[in-house]
């Protein structure tokens, strides 16, 4: 058909083909991850014609390297597939499970074998909850810590060598290696959103179809709680389902705030 078919998620292939249906207007960052986000997308469009067309592939090193660091829920992974998807490029999300192995040098033959096929592809690779493998190296203790040590010294090699974006995502920039964070090419905080931004998320994330009971600006009376962007859309789905199950086509606030108070209780939050 004059494609190439998507390699299917197994052992040998150890990556989830992600993507999705919202765009730029969804994703609500704060100003000044927005601009590093727009760079990042910048290198993606102009890629070829700066190493090719500029011949800086002698003085650049090939891929790029980024850390999304930053609270659950504050829009990585969404970040990472609108790239993606206004880049014309397959985003990968690699499964930790399927690549660390317990058993020496396991680890590092998993991660060879995905590299490689990722090769010149032009693909996006996602790596959620890194610090799994992009941990800090410890002393030497014994010869597991060793083999741990190689494991990360390996990685470090391998992501450089890689000629597309590699995109790391972690809650706690401070969990991740010293000798990564030196070689990436770009460091964006993911914040919790302010009370604006979390009212823009509200609005975003409730559907056309609806309005408020009462004529409540709902997004305007909830943006006072401290809840992340993936969050919200819990409530939004709770508030939604609740108003389904009363045969209302109106959302009232009662049902937004009893999904706020589930989902405060459930992330440990007073409320």
């Amino acid at each position: 058909i004059g494609k190439a078919s998507k390699p299917r998620f197994s052992s040998s292939f150890p990556a989830r083909h992600i993507e999705t249906g919202l765009g730029w207007n969804d994703l609500v960052l704060s100003a000044e991850a927005m601009q590093q986000v727009q760079e990042l997308q910048s290198w993606l469009q102009h890629k070829k014609t700066l190493m090719k067309g500029l011949k800086m592939d002698k003085k650049l090193k090939r891929g790029y390297r980024v850390l999304f660091y930053g609270p659950p829920g504050t829009g990585k992974t969404l970040t990472a597939t609108l790239l993606g998807k206004h880049t014309n490029r397959d985003v990968y999300r690699i499964d930790l499970s399927m690549v660390v192995s317990k058993y020496i040098g396991e680890t590092e033959k998993n991660l060879e074998a995905l590299f490689n096929r990722a090769e010149a592809k032009d693909w996006i690779l996602f790596f959620d909850e890194a610090d799994a493998l992009f941990g800090k190296r410890t002393g030497v203790r014994d010869a597991h810590d060793k083999y741990a040590n190689q494991e990360v010294s390996y990685l470090l090699q391998r992501v450089e060598d890689f000629d597309g974006p590699v995109i790391l995502a972690s809650n706690m920039k401070s969990n991740i290696d010293e000798a990564f964070i030196r070689r990436f090419n770009a460091i964006i905080r993911f914040t919790q959103p302010t009370p604006d931004e979390r009212e823009k998320i509200w609005r975003n994330s409730f559907p056309e179809k609806m309005e408020f009971g009462n004529n409540d600006d709902v997004p305007s009376l909830v943006k006072q709680y401290d809840l992340s962007g993936g969050s919200i859309v819990n409530i939004v789905q709770y508030a939604c389902l609740k108003t389904l199950e009363k045969g209302n086509t109106e959302i009232f606030i009662e049902d937004v705030v009893a999904g706020i108070k589930r989902e405060m209780h459930k992330e440990g939050k007073p409320f």
